[in-house]
C-alpha cells in the first residue's frame, strides 16, 4: 500500500474534523477507544471529542485501579462491519458517527486519514501492520518506591531499607493486548522525574509514587502524562 503523506496541520485539521459530533439534533454515541485510536494517532488535535477521549486515556492509569490507558478490543473492528477491511472499519465508524462529514469537501481527507491510521488491507482483526505501531508504542510506568540509607537493628554496617519497591511497566503486543512486567528502578525514564538518586547501598534512596504514559504519534512526536498521588 502507498503511504500518504500530510502537513500535520491538515492532518490536524481532519482529524478534529472527523471526531466533531454537530451539537444539534439528537445526542450521538460512539466507542471512546476508537476516538482515543484516532486522536492518539493524530497528535491529539483540538476537539470537544479528542479532549474527553484525552481526559479518559488519563483517567484510566490514573489510580485506582490501573487499566490499559488504550483498549482496542473495545473499538469495533470487525463483526460490526462484515468482511470490510480494517480501513474501511474506522471510517465506517467514523461515518456512522458523522453520517453528513463524509460528503463534505474534507471527507476524502478524513478518510485517507483513515487509511493512513489503520492501513492493513487484511478482512480480519490484525493490527500487525505498521500503521498501528502507535498502539505498541505506548508504555505505562507504576512506581511505588520507597528507599531510604541506614543501618541493621545492630547498628554494624550500612543497609538500603526498602519499604516500597512496586515496579510495573504496561506495554501492548503485536496485536493489541496489554500486558505488565517488572522493570529497574534505573531505568525509569527521565520525563517521569523520579528524582531519586544513589545513596550509599542504595542504587535509589527516595520516595516516589506515581503513574506514567508515553506514546509516539503517527507523526513521529513523543507524548507523555504523569499522574502524582
Amino acid at each position: 500500500m502507498n503511504r500518504i503523506t500530510y502537513s500535520r496541520s491538515a492532518v490536524a485539521a481532519a482529524l478534529a474534523g472527523l471526531l466533531t459530533i454537530p451539537t444539534t439534533g439528537p445526542a450521538q454515541s460512539y466507542p471512546i477507544d476508537c476516538a482515543i485510536l484516532l486522536c492518539l494517532s493524530g497528535g491529539w488535535p483540538g476537539s470537544v471529542e479528542c479532549t474527553a477521549a484525552r481526559a479518559e486515556f488519563v483517567r484510566r492509569i490514573t489510580p485506582w485501579p490501573i487499566e490499559p490507558p488504550l483498549q482496542i478490543w473495545r473499538c469495533p473492528l470487525r463483526a460490526r462491519f462484515g468482511a470490510q477491511s480494517p480501513v474501511d472499519r474506522i471510517w465506517s465508524i467514523a461515518a456512522t458517527v458523522l453520517p453528513g462529514q463524509s460528503q463534505m469537501p474534507e471527507g476524502r481527507l478524513a478518510r485517507d486519514l483513515a487509511v493512513e491510521v489503520a492501513g492493513s488491507p487484511a478482512a480480519d482483526v490484525d493490527i500487525s501492520d505498521p500503521a498501528f505501531d502507535v498502539v505498541r508504542s505506548i508504555r505505562v510506568y507504576d512506581i511505588d518506591w520507597y528507599a531510604f540509607a541506614g543501618t541493621t537493628s545492630n547498628g554494624d554496617r550500612d543497609v538500603c531499607h526498602r519499604q516500597k519497591a512496586r515496579t510495573r511497566l504496561g506495554s501492548y503486543g503485536q496485536q493489541g493486548d496489554f500486558s505488565w512486567a517488572g522493570f529497574r528502578i534505573t531505568a525509569a525514564p527521565a520525563w517521569l522525574d523520579t528524582n531519586l538518586h544513589p545513596d550509599g547501598p542504595c542504587i535509589a534512596a527516595g520516595r516516589y509514587r506515581g503513574v506514567g504514559v508515553e506514546w509516539t504519534d503517527t507523526f513521529g512526536t513523543h507524548g507523555f502524562e504523569v499522574v502524582r498521588y
